[in-house]
């Protein structure tokens, strides 16, 4: 049976933000490195590692000529949205610090809407210091710095009854204020009948929080989850994708697994779709690539488009990010996704 959305999209007036995403304000500093220096940094290789600010100190003197820029894996998807011709909004936290302006500043200048609590005597502006290997994977060291401070005023700014869908980041539940701030959201687009999306975000957010994710989806809180073939079969326990769309344990959700080179699928309880990857000449940086492949399906599930229509569009995106060093798109994906 060919897969449908087990939901629908709120009528909202024109000119409203169409989604709002949540996330760790985070400025990204990116180096082109070996796999010698991530092991020697103590990082885990391929996924993300909290540091305090010491040793983030530490990696930063490690290496010169950082690229930096304003990231974030929510920031991603919203400049994503934005740069796909969509509108968007993101809501965080920062330092009352240079950075902090800074990086308001330049997720306004891509085109996204900014709510952002600048938040004093609690530590700079978060950083993520990501280190590219030659096979194209990152390695990330976050200090949350004040990103982990977002709070429920800040949520309560951002326009949740006015928007199609929110998306959560699932780096939120690392912080006990932020998560705070996540069931402010949901409770929220609850009253306001606004999809809610969330993203696994990585494979130890799902090891941290299981019971709390379990919990979570199982509430029917959740319509639209996001995350990679590694982190669904993390969480569900199945043995394979195939097996998760067959026995998926949350009533009326729909699952997007990305799987790299072999693609994406979509699970949802009418059945399943699945999209090939784009094609990329060669990966120079995975960094960002589940980011924008959710940009492209929120992008096109406010269009209207089904699953693979939005399975498509998240390849395109995804691609293109990969292709370069950096999480946010060198070309307008606007001009890249019209055939899509």
């Amino acid at each position: 049976m060919p897969a449908s959305w087990p939901f629908h999209l709120p009528s909202r007036p024109g000119g409203a933000t169409e989604v709002i995403c949540f996330g760790h304000a985070l400025v990204d500093r990116l180096a082109r490195t070996t796999a010698e220096t991530v092991v020697a940094a103590g990082i885990e290789p391929s996924a993300m590692t909290i540091v305090d600010s010491s040793r983030a100190a530490v990696i930063e003197g490690s290496y010169d000529g950082w690229e930096e820029v304003a990231g974030g894996s929510a920031a991603n998807t919203a400049a994503g949205i934005a740069s796909l011709g969509g509108s968007s909004a993101f809501v965080g936290a920062v330092g009352a610090d240079a950075a902090g302006r800074r990086y308001a500043a330049d997720l306004e200048a891509a085109g996204v809407r900014c709510v952002i609590d600048e938040v004093a005597g609690d530590g700079p502006t978060g950083v993520c210091h990501v280190f590219v290997t030659p096979d194209g994977e990152r390695s990330m060291a976050t200090c949350l710095g004040a990103a982990g401070r977002l709070g429920e005023r800040a949520v309560g700014r951002a326009g949740i009854g006015a928007s199609l869908a929110i998306y959560l980041e699932g780096y939120l539940f690392d912080a006990p204020e932020a998560t705070e701030a996540v069931g402010r959201a949901l409770a929220l687009a609850r009253e306001e009948e606004t999809l809610v999306s969330l993203t696994l975000s990585d494979a130890f957010v799902v090891d941290r929080h299981r019971d709390r994710l379990h919990d979570l989806l199982a509430s029917g809180a959740v319509d639209l989850l996001f995350g990679n073939e590694e982190e669904v079969l993390s969480l569900t326990g199945a043995a394979s994708i195939e097996q998760v769309a067959g026995t998926m344990p949350y009533k009326d959700l729909a699952c997007i697994v990305t799987r790299g080179a072999a693609g994406s699928t979509a699970i949802t309880p009418g059945g399943t779709a699945h999209a090939a990857a784009a094609p990329v000449e060669r990966v120079l940086d995975s960094t960002g690539a589940g980011d924008l492949f959710a940009a492209g399906v929120l992008y096109g599930l406010s269009r209207g488009r089904g699953p693979r229509s939005c399975l498509l569009l998240g390849s395109v995106a995804a691609a293109e990010v990969i292709s370069h060093i950096g999480a946010r798109p060198w070309r307008r994906l606007a001009e890249l996704a019209t055939g899509a």
